[in-house]
């Protein structure tokens, strides 16, 4: 990455306006000193001291853009090798200038009439307490811009959430839901009194996992389990032999966490877009395999769908997790099989 590819991503004009206002405000405290003193050209020596300040911030500001460095202080080696190399060669040509014209004091003129070498030794002293200070300055510059980038997204990704977790609320127990689940119990009391009740108490555990909330968002990955399995019970009493399900993942997961409520839709959306029969079974397993949480079914679409089909639910599981890690879903169509892997999350 160089600086034509990075440039767009940073404010150089903005940080340009306030580099010049922080030279200014440098300079005006020569200017100040400067009118207590008779010197002659001190407006030369403020403006060449103005330039070089100037100067040495937007060189240092252009170089961290071109090898995309975000903090100048953790900067890598190259960097402030690179950097202080410009800000010697700047403070070379500044202490060559103010000696042409006659404008350097008697200390500086002592130092350097003694050899070549104290002329280089001198600039590599002022390079070195410029540096530091552009350094410093570019610092709070950047460090002051991104931190306001940062709470910016951060403010985004919690409406996100709130929207997200708003949407799965009201998703959590549908009305078809609730319907099928009273005309199979209400099916049940006629002709199994006992299958009946272990599904009630299998309904009402589902029911009171639905609605558990916490303050992160978070529930861990026995909680998740426990409903997609509660869910999955429930649905293997009422189309048999239809379903067939497995949960297999380590014990030693159990209390990692997952945002709540986000394995059950996916054992739903296996449910509403395949038709599956006892001689065609609809399968779905759900395993663990380094750090992800994956649910697999085999695809046996339906020929007219009844349900939304827009990968709502896909999207709504995307921006919750969103908000805890980057990259954390991923959705694979084979075709035959259709997999949706989730990242665990370690907190």
């Amino acid at each position: 990455m160089g600086f034509v590819q990075n440039r767009h991503r940073y404010p150089l004009k903005y940080w340009t306006k306030r580099s010049a206002i922080f030279s200014l405000c440098i300079v005006s405290i020569l200017v100040i000193d400067s009118l207590y003193k008779d010197q002659g050209r001190f407006w030369l020596n403020t403006a060449i001291a103005f330039a070089g300040l100037f100067g040495v911030i937007i060189c240092n500001l252009l170089l961290h853009v071109h090898f995309d460095v975000k903090d100048p202080i953790k900067s890598p080696i190259k960097v402030k090798i690179f950097g202080y190399v410009l800000t010697f060669g700047i403070c070379l040509m500044m202490l060559a200038f103010s000696a042409q014209l006659g404008m350097l004091t008697h200390e500086e003129c002592r130092i350097i009439q003694g050899s070549s070498l104290n002329f280089f030794l001198l600039s590599g002293f002022r390079a070195a307490i410029l540096d530091f200070i552009v350094l410093l300055w570019l610092y709070f510059l950047m460090n002051d811009y991104f931190k306001n980038q940062l709470e910016l997204e951060r403010s985004k990704l919690d409406k996100l959430k709130e929207r997200a977790v708003n949407q799965m609320l009201r998703q959590q127990v549908q009305p078809h839901f609730l319907f099928n689940a009273l005309s199979s119990l209400k099916s049940l009391i006629k002709k199994d009194s006992t299958m009946a009740e272990s599904y009630l108490l299998q309904l009402s555990d589902y029911l009171r996992g639905s609605f558990m909330t916490s303050d992160d968002g978070l529930a861990t990955v026995k909680q998740e389990l426990k409903l997609c399995e509660d869910y999955l019970s429930m649905q293997k009493i009422r189309f048999k032999e239809a379903i067939q399900y497995n949960i297999d993942v380590s014990a030693s997961s159990f209390k990692a966490h997952l945002p709540i409520f986000s394995l059950q839709p996916l054992v739903d959306n296996a449910l509403k877009h395949n038709h599956y029969t006892i001689e065609n079974p609809l399968h779905i397993d759900i395993s663990q395999q380094e750090g992800w949480i994956i649910v697999r079914n085999n695809v046996c679409a339906r020929k007219q769908a009844t349900e939304d089909t827009n990968n709502y639910g896909l999207n709504n599981l995307k921006e919750r997790f969103s908000y805890y890690m980057k990259d954390s879903v991923i959705i694979q169509d084979q075709g035959s099989c259709f997999e949706v892997h989730v990242k665990i999350i370690h907190a």
